[in-house]
């Protein structure tokens, strides 16, 4: 999901950082000196580092392996960042992500926008890349720690056979003014609805009834982003991104019929149906979101 994921999560490109400048103090700076002197001992070691004569903020930065902005931003430094010999600068510290009880890779890609995959490369976690409750998860520059605390965890739901389905589809009205509008990706009853449960555990999309082969049909049109068994749960998944920013999930398939790049249009026949992942009963789960944020397929679907 470059790519819910990433993508759904993203596939947006990283903007150009742009030109470092170097605020150098008065005579007798000797940048050769100065970076010979900083590799001759550990200087940036334990989280912190001491200004010596001539340092700048940007060489610090480079040497240290932080962005300038950052180091001036944990120091509450302004420009000029003037430096005086001795003062001693507290390095920032990575972005981390503490995954709670529920979360997988996937959903903590879509919080902040950054592909699974990236994320997994950048912490070493193979696949079916599984997490434990309290791991810190390293996530790469430039992404918000702060969404984290603003958003609640997402359980990843269980689902068990229904003692008793709906016997027809409910109708459903589209949400108005809607940017855009989607098919049912298959026709059938609801086993399990958007939003929080009692037991505190959430489902981000609906779980709509299906037999083992089923057609699972693209919502509306878009790009495959993901389309794979990676990610541990949801067994066989397709991940499509629209126009308007939303994402749509296909989870639990039997079969795959699309790959990543491929451009389908609306209604193609990109899944057959199954129980793959943590289910026990044939289905399709389907999420829609606008960027990062679930929103509950009924008001979407026509």
């Amino acid at each position: 999901m470059a790519a819910l994921g990433a993508g759904l999560a993203g596939c947006s490109s990283t903007p150009r950082e742009p030109a470092r400048v170097d605020y150098r103090s008065g005579s007798g700076y000797s940048p050769t000196a100065a970076r010979t002197a900083r590799a001759a001992s550990p200087a940036c070691s334990g989280g912190s580092y001491t200004v010596r004569s001539g340092d700048t903020l940007s060489e610090i930065a480079e040497s240290c392996g932080v962005e300038m902005s950052a180091l001036a931003s944990t120091n509450r430094l302004s420009r000029p960042y003037t430096l005086r010999p001795g003062q001693t600068l507290s390095m920032p510290q990575p972005a981390v992500h503490v995954v709670q009880r529920g979360e997988n890779l996937y959903r903590i890609g879509l919080r902040y926008d950054i592909p699974f995959q990236q994320l997994a490369s950048h912490n070493g976690i193979p696949a079916p890349y599984e997490l434990e409750i309290g791991q810190s998860i390293q996530l790469p520059r430039g992404a918000t720690v702060a969404a984290s605390a603003s958003r609640p965890s997402t359980p990843t739901p269980s689902y068990r056979r229904p003692t008793q389905a709906p016997a027809t589809q409910p109708t459903v009205q589209p949400v108005a003014n809607a940017a855009v509008s989607f098919d049912w990706p298959i026709r059938g009853a609801v086993l399990d609805g958007f939003g929080r449960k009692p037991d505190g555990s959430r489902n981000d999309g609906i779980n709509i009834a299906a037999r083992t082969g089923d057609e699972v049909r693209a919502a509306a049109a878009g790009q495959v982003v993901y389309a794979g068994s990676e990610l541990a749960g949801y067994g066989q998944l397709v991940l499509l991104r629209h126009d308007g920013g939303f994402v749509t999930a296909y989870a639990h398939n039997s079969r795959l019929m699309v790959r990543e790049g491929d451009q389908v249009t609306r209604g193609q026949v990109i899944a057959a149906a199954g129980s793959s992942g943590t289910v026990e009963v044939a289905q399709v789960h389907f999420e829609i979101r606008r960027g990062v944020n679930p929103e509950d397929p009924m008001r979407h679907l026509r």
